[in-house]
């Protein structure tokens, strides 16, 4: 074969072999998707069959004691004893009906050795169990032997199907009689049947005993065998129902149809009578999810294809292109030209480039300068301002001790003097940390109770509160913040400081001072019910410098002392709206370990 000849079988590869690969990884894909969707929607069969097992069990455990528990009653055994007495058989069909009654129960009856019912809980109806035998019921045989009976069956009276659950009555220590209690479970599958899901309870025959939809119940997973449908006829458990075999189809790995639909069958084993619950999920969704996914991928291939054309088809223009211009000498001419002139610029930048490094580390030199003096004026300014809130409260203090002395109290000259000393020893710890200030670190270490420090700069301020006519309020939640007392209470002055100076002139607020833990974090609240802080100036605020005040009433340093020291400690503050109107300010600290705690003690 000449090449020639060999052009179209090549061409047709070209394309056959990318379709062939494309419709494998389509095929592979939806494949994947259907496997995932099935084993997804198989978990959640699992998931909600756990659940609604245990709603059963709950229900059938609800009423497990109770025959046991009053099988004790002194009149059961005496009516056992003496069945003929009228009396007793009065007291025990009274009692039977109010235990039903309070309990919640379907039947309670009390079945003499023979089977005969002598006493029951519906002894008034025209259905009553009073008079029947129920010799042939397993469970009767198994309590009368002194074990538990348990049994569903259809109510051979009522033909209500229902849960039986029997305890021996005894008598001098022997078996007397047998007291059974009757579970309806119609309430649970309506329940069931109201959450749009397909379930059923199927016995050891395969019978379906329960179930979520009605067409389902009483009939069974298969053909029953001879065996089984002889037990059925024996014990008369499901009376006259016909069992026949339901239209489903088994299939491999836990699947089956009705139909044309397929479903994810899940199965779990139940502790009662040999039970399983099995519900049945649609695999549409599944089905559905794997088209999608495998067109998705489809139109993902053909956006490859189309880039890939594309670039192809640019690659050979490209191709042509620079062909073309190899061809010409002029082209290479004018490129060597232009090399050259770009060369020459190329050095004129580098000259340029360099002058403007050197302008630069004199500007970067000025600038630190500048920093230093501006980093100088700001602590000078921040120690200012800290010293001027005590030596303002130490005058009043001393105004008062004058007033005390004049007048011979000695016990609130003592008290302000106290103050004034505890004020003293405060500015000497402010001036003492002039160095960790300017290092940045003087918020970190220490812990300080936060209702000491309430209570102390309450002290402070009690003056100017009473003038102003603000009442401060304190919510404590007895935490001890991360912080040292003297950076504590420099954080409070100047947040109540703030807020008294927000409700200057309104003749009257409130301040509140909270701590809190929640979500992992410990919190110290300062609010006010002022004016509040519009939502454009509360990033700003926090800024050096930066006052909403009047010129003259603050430098503006306040609260980036605050913001510093909280952030020092490790924690953040948020200024925010009060619920009800006015400012919020919240500092938070993460809430140390247990470790954490006992490195510390």
């Amino acid at each position: 074969m000449n090449r020639e000849s060999r052009r179209p079988v090549l061409r047709a590869l070209r394309v056959l072999v990318p379709l062939a690969l494309a419709v494998a990884l389509l095929w592979a894909v939806h494949a994947w998707r259907l496997a995932a969707g099935v084993d997804d929607i198989a978990r959640h069969a699992g998931q909600r069959l756990a659940l609604l097992s245990a709603s059963l069990d709950a229900e059938l455990l609800r009423f497990e004691s109770l025959p046991a528990v009053l099988a004790r009653h002194p009149v059961l055994p005496a009516l056992l004893a003496d069945p003929d007495d009228a009396g007793l058989r009065a007291q025990a069909n009274a009692l039977l009906e109010d235990v039903n009654a309070r309990t919640g129960a379907a039947m309670l009856y009390l079945i003499g050795p023979d089977g005969d019912t002598l006493a029951a809980s519906n002894w008034r109806r025209a259905d009553s169990f009073v008079g029947e035998n129920y010799a042939f019921r397993p469970y009767f045989r198994a309590a009368l032997a002194g074990g538990a009976g348990k049994f569903f069956a259809v109510g051979a009276t009522t033909r209500v199907p229902g849960f039986f659950i029997a305890h021996p009555v005894r008598n001098a220590a022997a078996v007397a009689g047998v007291l059974a209690v009757k579970v309806e479970l119609t309430q649970l599958e309506r329940t069931w049947a109201e959450s749009g899901e397909s379930v059923m309870v199927v016995d050891r025959h395969g019978v379906v005993a329960l179930s979520s939809n009605p067409a389902w119940k009483f009939g069974a997973l298969s053909a029953l065998s001879a065996a089984s449908r002889a037990e059925l006829v024996q014990t008369r458990q499901y009376d006259t129902e016909a069992l026949a075999p339901l239209p489903l189809v088994w299939h491999e790995a836990g699947r089956a149809t009705i139909g044309d639909r397929e479903f994810v069958v899940g199965s779990r084993a139940l502790d009662w009578l040999d039970w399983r619950m099995l519900m049945l999920l649609d695999t549409t969704p599944a089905h559905a999810a794997a088209v999608w996914s495998a067109t998705g991928a489809g139109l993902l291939l053909c956006v490859v294809a189309a880039v890939a054309l594309y670039w192809a088809q640019r690659a050979r223009r490209l191709r042509e292109r620079l062909g073309a211009q190899a061809a010409l000498e002029r082209t290479v001419a004018e490129r060597t030209a232009d090399l050259a002139a770009s060369n020459r610029r190329l050095q004129q930048e580098v000259v340029e480039r360099v002058a403007a490094e050197h302008k630069l580390r004199g500007a970067q030199r000025a600038l630190i300068e500048a920093n230093r003096l501006a980093a100088l004026g700001q602590m000078a300014a921040g120690v200012a301002h800290e010293i001027n809130q005590p030596l303002a409260a130490m005058r009043s203090f001393a105004g008062n001790a004058l007033t005390f002395l004049e007048r011979g109290r000695l016990e609130p000259l003592k008290d302000n003097l106290g103050q004034i000393i505890g004020l003293v020893e405060r500015m000497a710890r402010l001036t003492a940390q002039l160095k960790v200030f300017a290092s940045r670190r003087r918020g970190a270490g220490g812990q300080a109770p936060a209702a000491q420090s309430m209570q102390v700069v309450a002290g402070w301020f009690r003056e100017r509160l009473a003038a102003a006519g603000v009442e401060l309020t304190f919510d404590d939640a007895g935490l001890s913040l991360p912080l040292p007392p003297e950076a504590l209470e420099q954080v409070l002055s100047n947040l109540v400081g703030n807020a008294l100076d927000a409700l200057a002139g309104r003749g009257a607020g409130r301040i509140e001072l909270r701590t809190c833990a929640r979500d992992g974090l410990l919190c110290l609240e300062v609010a006010d019910d002022g004016p509040g802080i519009a939502p454009e100036l509360r990033a700003r605020i926090l800024q050096p410098f930066y006052s909403t005040k009047p010129l003259g009433h603050g430098l503006g340093l306040g609260l980036s002392i605050v913001a510093d020291l909280v952030e020092s400690a490790g924690g953040r503050l948020e200024i925010t709206e009060r619920p009800g109107g006015g400012a919020l300010v919240r500092a938070c600290w993460p809430a140390a370990s247990e470790s954490e705690e006992a490195q510390e003690t």
